[in-house]
């Protein structure tokens, strides 16, 4: 497992100089790969792709090669290093341009996996594209800093560094200016408590709940959707007055400055829940004594459905991807185990009797066995026993029915009509514990208890601070001399 330290370089000559000749590396990739295709009918393997892109002298060898190589003269006109070694075309290291193919090559493996008819290959051409170096051609010198070689006969590119040597560094463009993202390997420091297993149900409502068949926690995820509610609305605003403006003016060009500096402050507090989220819940589940976390797949979810431009906005900014993301890597850390399971009918099916009931709001009422529990809740018990028990979990596990709250029991069917009306056909009154209106159960005697705890966003005394390692005072942090 790796993780990202990052660190802000602002703008200089020496790192566009870089950036252009990986995005000529890139362009040069995309063009001869589906010119190749189109002419021969050959796809071009990875390492055949390295060969031609990072090297002067090729061999011509059809039988070996299994297509012929263009006239080298359509490379004519690049930036070439003359003090550089035969092995390097463009004016980088030739690892460097190596992992610009490689790159390339990792987005064409995706997009031949994906399954929609829509998706495009990697096609288009770039000017600028991010450089990599690998292990070999890092070094930390004497001092804090940090030396990326760029190829013989070039200046290094230097940066204060004063952290330990990583065994990977991307420097690429985050929006304002150059930023670079160095790696290390780790290892879990941690074991498990205990051997238990926990269903999490990714929601929008409810980011994530979680339960381990005893106790259920709810992490509530509504200041994050009043977050990106905030920040639809100020973009919106923002960009109608801007649309007014002369394009070029001075006001603008301030218009425009204020749109990135507010969007970006949001895009931070965002990416702050998301992490105080996934932290408390991992910590939660470790000290539980859950080895094992079963994540609900939903990364299919979007595909095929229309619930009109307002729930589809909502829908495609959900950011399960990224809090599912970091989920993984510090569950990993702590020990555990995450894998993931397809949702299809876990909220839908009962796990008292196995019966199919539609979802209406949070509230979910069994039609057969009038078994209530929270909505949330069903889906993270449903994927947990699908995990354990495979298709059994149909066919209803659980020994007596269970009511989502403290100490509460099945409801008779009296009370159906009094949680029918007190449900919200779009969840809106989530707050409640009880399913039922009065609070109170129908039935005199407890059968199962089931705690729940609620997560808030903003727990006391926790305040927001953005995940970013910038410069102390605001200055480039990078130096062009060797």
């Amino acid at each position: 497992m790796y993780l990202t330290r990052k660190k802000k370089l602002g703008q200089c000559e020496k790192l566009d100089e870089i950036a252009r000749a990986c995005g000529d590396v890139w362009t040069d990739t995309v063009t001869w790969f589906w010119r190749t295709v189109s002419r021969q009918g050959v796809w071009l393997s990875r390492s055949q792709m390295m060969r031609w892109m990072c090297t002067r002298r090729i061999s011509t060898d059809t039988k070996k090669n299994a297509f012929e190589h263009p006239d080298m003269e359509a490379f004519a006109g690049k930036r070439e290093n003359p003090a550089a070694t035969v092995e390097s075309r463009y004016n980088i290291a030739q690892n460097t341009a190596q992992n610009v193919v490689k790159e390339f090559y990792n987005a064409l493996d995706s997009w031949r996996k994906r399954d929609t008819p829509d998706a495009n290959p990697p096609y288009k051409p770039k000017g600028y594209y991010k450089a990599n170096w690998n292990y070999t051609q890092i070094r930390l010198r004497d001092g804090g800093v940090l030396r990326l070689s760029t190829g013989r006969g070039n200046e290094p590119v230097l940066i204060d560094w004063p952290y330990p040597e990583p065994k990977r560094v991307e420097i690429g463009w985050d929006g304002e200016q150059y930023e670079a993202r160095a790696q290390y390997p780790v290892e879990s420091d941690r074991e498990p408590k205990g051997d238990k297993v926990a269903g999490i149900d990714l929601g929008e409502v409810h980011l994530a709940t979680a339960t381990t068949g005893e106790d259920t926690w709810l992490f509530n995820g509504r200041h994050l959707r009043s977050l990106r509610r905030y920040q639809n609305k100020t973009k919106s605003v923002l960009q109608s007055k801007i649309d007014t403006k002369e394009e070029g003016s001075r006001r603008w060009q301030r218009l425009v400055t204020s749109k990135k500096k507010q969007l970006s402050s949001l895009r931070n507090q965002i990416r702050d829940i998301l992490h105080k989220l996934s932290r408390r819940l991992v910590e939660t589940l470790y000290q539980e004594g859950v080895s094992t976390l079963v994540v609900g797949d939903v990364r299919d979810l979007r595909d095929g459905l229309d619930y009109g431009t307002k729930d589809n906005q909502r829908l495609h900014q959900w950011a399960h991807g990224a809090f599912r993301h970091m989920l993984t890597y510090k569950a990993e850390l702590a020990g555990m185990e995450v894998e993931l399971e397809p949702e299809r009918d876990t909220t839908k099916t009962c796990p008292s009797c196995g019966t199919k009931n539609p979802t209406r709001g949070r509230k979910y009422r069994c039609s057969s066995c009038q078994a209530a529990f929270h909505r949330d809740e069903v889906g993270a018990l449903n994927i947990r026993e699908k995990y354990l028990d495979g298709d059994g979990w149909r066919d209803g596990y659980l020994s007596s029915p269970v009511v989502a709250g403290q100490g509460l029991t099945a409801a008779s069917p009296e009370t159906s009509e009094e949680t029918e009306a007190h449900s919200s056909p779009r969840g809106g009154k989530t707050d409640q514990l009880s399913p039922f209106a009065s609070g109170e159960a129908a039935a005199p005697s407890v059968t199962r208890e089931t705690s729940h705890e609620r997560v808030t966003t903003h727990p006391a005394g926790v305040r927001y601070r953005p995940h970013m390692d910038c410069g102390e005072d605001g200055s480039p942090a990078i130096s062009s001399q060797g």
